[in-house]
């Protein structure tokens, strides 16, 4: 296993230096991938690709939610009825909304549930067709190999790309064992297909992945296990086992992370397991990595962006803690000018979530309706996100989050000694509950959303190093595979800088060596973060405290000068001044213990007696 991932590093590392000698992320320095049409007919599932005119703001939220059937011009929150897997039996609706003030919404349009699982069903599912036994030949090798053959070509259209449109002959034996498991799969036994899948990713993980080992290269290796990781994806989905099929998910991406089927997977896993945000993001990179590899059929462009949009109307309507609105924003309009202008409207369209608005100052988000991969990005429409929460609390916690070089996930009063096993529970529940949502909803229409602080990939392994401490290994086990998928498919995504790529080196070292239970000297990247983290919360609270007493002695001050003057102008002594009588004569004191001076010191009066009778 510890060479899997060492394979991992490596090619994480040749893809770095590959995105920065071609400029942008792409598959070939010869051709360009071709662009996608922009004609569109008028059916259900193109309706969303309306790029004709800037579209208003996206806004919804729980005290927005309307029926499928709008009654008047109701706005009263309606709570949507939903199975046990938090999916809705009822139509997804997109809500939008313009930032005029007065302006009425439009009639939504509707994305019927049963739509959005026939489009998830041709997605996920959309390469059965591609068997590996799907033609008769004289040799089960090449049987095997012409398969492996058919998915490279489906996926990369310039055929100049570095071994991406060529496979050679796999091992004899894993031939053998990925033609016994795909038969059980084509017969429906899913669960015995399963296993014999597991049976071929042990041979590949041993060395038997393709005939000449000696001379294989990553890539090809890569592309092979990342095949049998898929396919135990897609038996676990049909065996409705989402929680197992996580983790193959996020292998699968690892090796192959220009795969766009690997990553409508991931989605479909996550909506099952009742986490529509974080699917809404996966459909978004398996539409990006599509027009990518090359990809030019406009009907499978528009099943995905379908998808990605009933995918994020799901998450706001499931979403109560806080609400969403979506403005756009124009080229020549300032960043604080769209900022100032969204929270406006925000306060006047939500004002039950007006506890703490947070607005993402880096802007960049897309929304499915706008989205066309093949114009410039100087052209694309831009979104700004505005988060409206109930508990301001979150919102500040986030916000610092955000803006933060070494962020914290435990928050400001975090101290250097161990905490309890209790404390940890209650803050690793308190994040994931309140802090992680709202880190999805900013990362799933941000493609370059990267992996630096304040990306929330970070502050993910600060809070699975807490889970691995709390005895929760699972969920962390979960956390890592995740992190290391975002990690392999973030070179495709956006522009390295030097230090971005050093950073991501480490930050892959170390969760592999955590995933592995390897100890060393040096300190986990995440975890120096923490600290310096937590050193700039300690300073800020320290400068917090001597700014707030500097002002209480300044007020106190000048509220004893003002006592003073006034005393002085009334005859009367000054604040802290005491008269008393003693021995016969009246001495002025005070309260400071100064000792009365002599002309403070009065004649004393002979008491008056009344005459004798």
């Amino acid at each position: 296993m510890s060479l899997h991932y060492l394979f991992i590093l490596v090619i994480i590392s040749c893809r770095c230096i590959m995105v920065q000698s071609a400029g942008v992320p792409q598959l070939s320095d010869n051709q360009a991938p071709p662009g996608r049409p922009s004609s569109a007919t008028e059916t259900e599932v193109n309706r969303i690709h309306n790029t004709q005119a800037p579209p208003p703001p996206k806004e919804s939220g729980p005290n927005k939610r309307r029926k499928a059937r709008v009654r008047g011009n109701s706005t009263r929150p309606k709570k949507r009825m939903t199975d046990s897997r938090g999916v809705s039996d009822r139509p997804l609706v997109e809500k939008q909304g313009v930032c005029d003030e007065g302006s009425p919404l439009p009639p939504p349009l509707r994305i019927s549930l049963k739509s959005l699982l026939a489009a998830e069903m041709k997605l996920v599912y959309g390469d059965e067709q591609h068997n590996i036994t799907q033609q008769p030949s004289k040799s089960p090798v090449t049987s095997s190999a012409s398969q492996f053959m058919c998915q490279a070509s489906e996926i990369v259209g310039p055929p100049s790309g570095p071994n991406l449109g060529f496979l050679p002959q796999i091992d004899k034996w894993l031939d053998v064992a990925l033609q016994d498991a795909d038969s059980y799969y084509q017969q429906k036994k899913y669960g015995i297909a399963a296993s014999r899948f597991t049976t071929a990713l042990e041979l590949c993980s041993k060395g038997a992945a393709v005939e000449q080992s000696l001379h294989a290269v990553y890539e090809d290796i890569s592309k092979v296990a990342s095949l049998i990781e898929s396919r135990l994806v897609a038996c676990y989905l049909r065996l409705k086992r989402p929680k197992i099929a996580l983790n193959h998910s996020h292998r699968a991406i690892q090796l192959n992370p220009i795969y766009f089927r690997h990553h409508l997977r991931q989605a479909m896993v996550y909506r099952l397991l009742g986490n529509p945000c974080a699917a809404a993001r996966s459909a978004m990179i398996a539409d990006w990595v599509y027009w990518l590899s090359g990809g030019s059929d406009e009907h499978i462009s528009k099943l995905i962006k379908l998808y990605w949009q009933a995918l994020l109307d799901e998450a706001i309507i499931m979403e109560d803690g806080f609400s969403v609105m979506y403005t756009p924003c124009s080229a020549g309009d300032s960043v604080g000018d769209c900022i100032a202008k969204a929270e406006e409207t925000f306060r006047k369209q939500n004002p039950a979530f007006t506890d703490y608005l947070f607005t993402d100052p880096s802007g960049g988000h897309l929304l499915p309706q706008t989205t066309d991969w093949s114009n410039p990005p100087s052209t694309q429409q831009k979104y700004v996100l505005t988060l409206g929460f109930r508990r301001g609390q979150d919102g500040s916690f986030l916000s610092k989050l955000t803006s933060r070089t070494c962020p914290s996930f435990t928050g400001p009063r975090a101290s250097f000694s161990s905490s309890s096993p209790e404390d940890m529970e209650r803050v690793c529940d308190a994040f994931s509950r309140r802090i992680l949502p709202a880190l999805d909803f900013i990362k799933c229409t941000k493609l370059a959303a990267g992996f630096s602080p304040g990306s929330g990939l970070v502050e993910r392994l600060q809070y699975a190093g807490y889970l691995g401490q709390i005895q929760r290994s699972r969920e962390q086990t979960v956390i890592l595979h995740q992190a290391l998928a975002e990690l392999a498919v973030a070179p495709y995504l956006q522009d390295l800088s030097h230090a971005e790529t050093s950073l991501l080196q480490a930050l892959m070292a170390d969760t592999m060596d955590t995933l592995e239970g390897r100890r060393t000297d040096r300190e986990r990247v995440w975890n120096e973060m923490q600290k310096v983290g937590m050193l700039e919360d300690l300073l800020f609270q320290l400068e917090e405290t001597y700014l707030k007493n500097k002002a209480q002695r300044a007020s106190r001050k000048q509220r004893a000068g003002v006592q003073g003057a006034e005393g002085k102008a009334r005859g009367r002594p000054k604040a802290g001044v005491k008269i008393e009588a003693k021995g016969g004569g009246t001495v002025v004191t005070d309260k400071a213990k100064v000792r009365p001076t002599e002309t403070q010191q009065e004649t004393a009066v002979a008491p008056m007696t009344l005459p004798d009778p």
